[in-house]
């Protein structure tokens, strides 16, 4: 098999296990007797690990190379998820946690650098059209473990995590044995030479700010829909539908920045999250959700693209790993530590998932109105 072919596959698994555990670890919390603020910790321990590995992945990476990396982190997090089937307490949950998350998050940024890689080299790809296959693994895991759940209980999430990040394992032994090729070293060296540039800090702000208003939607979607009466299976249904709605933009991503410009497309995907938040608001009924989710690409696939392409726009070659770990940093850690809390905040003020949503559009329009008219006003992408 090609390098690209095995890319995709562990794209599909490695997003078959994020599909399964993300959007329900703040149910398992639920089911375990956690309070809001023991499940904000445990949910906070993901993104606080993606500051720690960010750094650490590009040194073993160089060191190792793509495939060791992801067979020795793709092995030890499929063992880790074993950990949550045990009888255990919060302390015991916080120790299984940290290790799940200390190797999850190292197989998503070497498996994009990866993908870069090869679209850099190959004009046949683009990133968009590998990482493609992740939202394929998402949607087709999602329904699984929705069904597993009614089945068994909430532990299934657990179970489904291990068997596909053991056969992500697996396939990460077709790769060719090769170094990684330096990009990702240079992680966090000379950050603040990047970070001087003030339109990537400013960017980095507002992926920061939609993280924290996007957060309810990754870890709270269950929350907010059983709230609604639907069922853990409907609720997979939803999952698997915005994994469909991924496809067709990462597909076609490349064209559709092409066409428009990075700054349009990015202050049209901002705008799409404000739209999705509000209609979760306004819709008491879980089935009318369903149509909502075809914002879903727009608002998470396309947004993602072009931040990952403005950043390999705004940062020089040399640095580029480094702009893309700082992008990680401010969306999938800082935005969501932030975002865990945010939400758990209204909660215990017993505030409805709804309204929290609309709190968070507010935030998010007003993200998309600044986004917009900065990156005009500077003029430096098209």
């Amino acid at each position: 098999m090609s390098k690209a072919t095995v890319v995709r596959i562990i794209y599909f698994l490695v997003f078959c296990c994020t599909g399964a555990w993300l959007p329900k670890l703040y149910d398992f919390c639920v089911f375990k007797g956690l309070s809001n603020s023991q499940s904000a910790f445990i949910l906070s321990i993901p993104p606080v690990m993606m500051f720690a590995v960010q750094p650490l992945y590009g040194f073993f990476a160089d060191k190792l190379g793509h495939r060791k990396t992801l067979i020795i982190s793709a092995l030890l997090a499929a063992i880790s998820y074993t950990g949550f089937l045990l009888n255990i307490g919060f302390i015991e949950l916080i120790a299984v946690t940290f290790v799940m998350a200390l190797f999850y998050n190292t197989l998503q940024p070497v498996l994009d650098s990866m993908a870069l890689q090869i679209a850099k080299h190959n004009p046949k790809f683009s990133y968009g059209t590998l990482r493609f296959y992740g939202a394929a693994g998402f949607s087709f895991t999602a329904i699984i473990t929705g069904q597993f759940i009614d089945a068994v209980n909430i532990t299934a999430i657990f179970i489904v995590s291990a068997i596909t990040m053991l056969l992500a394992f697996f396939f990460s032994f077709w790769l060719p044995d090769e170094k990684n090729e330096k990009e990702p070293a240079t992680a966090y060296s000379n950050v603040w030479a990047v970070i001087k540039n003030p339109q990537l800090l400013f960017l980095l702000t507002c992926v920061f700010l939609v993280s924290v208003g996007a957060t309810s939607i990754w870890n709270f979607y269950s929350t907010y829909l059983k709230e609604n009466g639907a069922s853990d299976s409907f609720v997979g249904y939803g999952l698997s539908f915005q994994g469909l709605c991924e496809l067709p933009i990462f597909y076609f991503s490349a064209r559709i920045i092409l066409k428009l410009g990075l700054k349009t497309t990015l202050s049209i995907t901002v705008l799409a999250t404000a739209l999705r938040l509000i209609l979760y608001y306004l819709i008491k009924i879980p089935v009318a959700t369903i149509p909502v989710e075809l914002l879903h690409g727009f608002s998470w696939s396309l947004f993602w693209v072009a931040c990952v392409e403005y950043v390999n726009k705004l940062v020089n070659e040399r640095w580029q790993a480094t702009g893309q770990s700082l992008l990680y940093a401010a969306y999938f850690g800082a935005g969501a530590i932030a975002g865990n809390y945010w939400v758990q905040y209204f909660l215990d003020k017993n505030m409805k998932m709804a309204d929290v949503f609309l709190i968070n559009a507010a935030l998010i329009f007003i993200v998309a109105i600044a986004l917009y008219f900065f990156m005009k006003k500077k003029n430096q992408i098209a």
